[in-house]
This record gives C-alpha cells, sequence and structure tokens, in this order.
C-alpha cells in the first residue's frame, strides 16, 4: 500500500479486507501488525459504512388499509455500538406512533445510542444521556410489550464476583412514551426465586408478563407470572400458568387470545422453521394453527380501531436519515 495514503485511511481500507488478506498484511510491516492486534481494531472490524444500506419500517393500519414507510437512520456509522435494538409504542394521550432504535456494543460496556422517531414530527431525534439506563444493561430481544404509555423489555447486567465469576442480574427496561425517558424495573426477589432465567415478555390485558420454561425430571414446563407496576416498582405479581410440554420442545410465550389462551412460537423436535400453536384446554396441549417462521419472527397484539395514518398517504415514505 503507498506510503502516499495516510494511515488512518490504510486502516479503514483494512477494515474491509476479509481475515486471510489481514493475515498476510500482519507479516508484511510492523505497523499494520500493530494496527491489526488492537483491541479497538479488533472491536471494529467488519463495521463500516454502507451505501444506501438502510432499514425502512413499515407502519400498518389495518382498520383504513393504509400504511406508511419510515427510513431508519443506518447505524453502521456507529461502529462502537453495532447491535441495535428497535421498539414500537403508540403513545397514550395524543396517539403519536413512536419508534426507538437502540445501539450499544455486542459485548461489555459501553455507550447507548437511542433515536426516538414520533409520526406526529416525522423526524429522528437523539435522546440525551440523562434520559439512558445504565450504560452495563444490555437488552434481550426476546420481545418487547407495551403496557400503561410505556415499552418494556427483558434486560440483564453483567458481574463479576470476587473469585473471577461471571454472573448476570436479569431486569426489566422500560421507556416512557410520553416523556422519553428510560427506566430499570427491578424484579422482587420472591420472583427472582421462583421465574427461571433468561426470560420473556407479553402482556395480558394492562398486566405485563414474564415467562420461562424449566426441566423436572423428563417433562419441560412453561410458567408466566402477571405483574403490576406502579411508578416503576414491581407491586404484585401472580401465577399465571404453568403447562407441561414435550421435552423435545421449545416454546416461547408470545401472547394471548382474546379468550386468554397462550400463543406460543414453538420449535418441534429441533425444526429449523418455527410454528404457532395456541393452548387449548379442554385438551390439554398446544394445537398448530398452521402458521410457519423463522425464529423471531412472530409477533402477537391485539388489534383496536383508529384513524392513525388517516392524514397520510398510502405507502408514503417519511423520516429522514440525519439524526436530529
Amino acid at each position: 500500500m503507498s506510503d502516499n495514503i495516510p494511515f488512518d485511511i490504510q486502516v479503514d481500507i483494512m477494515n474491509r479486507l476479509p481475515v486471510k488478506s489481514l493475515m498476510q498484511f500482519r507479516s508484511l510491516s510492523k505497523s499494520w501488525k500493530a494496527a491489526i492486534d488492537c483491541n479497538d481494531f479488533i472491536r471494529r472490524y467488519g463495521f463500516h459504512e454502507v451505501e444506501n444500506h438502510n432499514v425502512m419500517i413499515v407502519l400498518l393500519n389495518p382498520s383504513i388499509k393504509r400504511s406508511v414507510g419510515v427510513s431508519v437512520p443506518s447505524y453502521m456509522d456507529q461502529p462502537d455500538s453495532p447491535k441495535m435494538v428497535l421498539g414500537f409504542g403508540v403513545r397514550p394521550d395524543t396517539l403519536d406512533p413512536t419508534i426507538l432504535k437502540i445501539n450499544y456494543p455486542y459485548y461489555g460496556e459501553g455507550p447507548w445510542y437511542v433515536s426516538v422517531f414520533t409520526l406526529s414530527s416525522g423526524r429522528w431525534t437523539i435522546l440525551g444521556n440523562n434520559h439512558l439506563p445504565r450504560q452495563t444493561i444490555r437488552l434481550k430481544r426476546s420481545g418487547q410489550a407495551c403496557v400503561g404509555g410505556k415499552i418494556y423489555w427483558p434486560a440483564s447486567e453483567r458481574f463479576v464476583n470476587d473469585h473471577g465469576g461471571v454472573y448476570k442480574i436479569y431486569m426489566l427496561v422500560s421507556f416512557d412514551l410520553i416523556i422519553h425517558r428510560f427506566r430499570v424495573v427491578n424484579l422482587p426477589e420472591q420472583l427472582s426465586d421462583l421465574i427461571p432465567f433468561p426470560f420473556t415478555i407479553s402482556h395480558l390485558g394492562n398486566s405485563l408478563v414474564v415467562s420461562s420454561s424449566y426441566y423436572l425430571e423428563d417433562i419441560r414446563f412453561l410458567c408466566a407470572w402477571a405483574l403490576k407496576i406502579v411508578g416503576g416498582f414491581v407491586t404484585s405479581f401472580q401465577m399465571l400458568f404453568n403447562i407441561p410440554f414435550p421435552v423435545d420442545h421449545v416454546l416461547k410465550l408470545l401472547g394471548f387470545t382474546k379468550d386468554e389462551e397462550p400463543i406460543v412460537e414453538a420449535n418441534v423436535s429441533q425444526q429449523l422453521r418455527r410454528s404457532l400453536q395456541v393452548f387449548v384446554p379442554n385438551a390439554e396441549s398446544f394445537q398448530n394453527v398452521g402458521v410457519e417462521g423463522d425464529s423471531g419472527s412472530f409477533a402477537v397484539g391485539h388489534i383496536k380501531e383508529s384513524l392513525i395514518l388517516f392524514n397520510f398517504n398510502h405507502r408514503e415514505l417519511i423520516g429522514g436519515f440525519n439524526l436530529m
């Protein structure tokens, strides 16, 4: 590589090379070897801005059969925070659809970058650090739930004990759709002793639901608790069910039918495709409803008729890529 090329540009070029070529570069120059072996380079490797590599979220109102596309700012310009979590909810007092784009590093402690889009403004804004949770907290991409004007995620925080052992503490993280602020919701010790970790979340009516599964001899059980949260604290909880299912199945609670029957994403006997299943109390078993998809591709929610998107053209594209 020519000496006329600034070294930082040389490093950026190497960041785009395949691993095999990088190994050859290490043996050609001491400065290249030092740059490639640097922890910062290793952490950033593979993340670079890609032209026209952007994300679009589609908001659909089935009541009026109208949809709009929202352009999501590329996260490729944040190499320190390549992991992206998206959140969605509707502000309860104004019915303003709100989208969150959350970025942070895959591992360890690192900065959060959070952008918020509101349909009423048609633009993205960056949240200040005073609105964010601790940098050591990581959200679990095992679903979200919107209850009482707040979006909730399961989350965890990693610690190291005096003997060098690593352990995690699990919790909930909420985002207030009115004041645009995150809050950590700790689980009561009594609930932490009961629920297997990690857990997933959904909602039933106005209650947040946490669920997980556990083994007991040669049977697995899907269990769930309904939580009442007031002022950022879990004030009460109660068990909803404890359902046995075959040990070679993997079930994830997604939500409930109008009759409050559990709806799950099921992986049967390690098949590649997942199926949507509903628990039928009379049969005391889960029954396939005939819908299949990839892992994590299912979402369940209740439809509420509204005029949201009425003032927009069908398939209109909104939201720029410049963070405000």
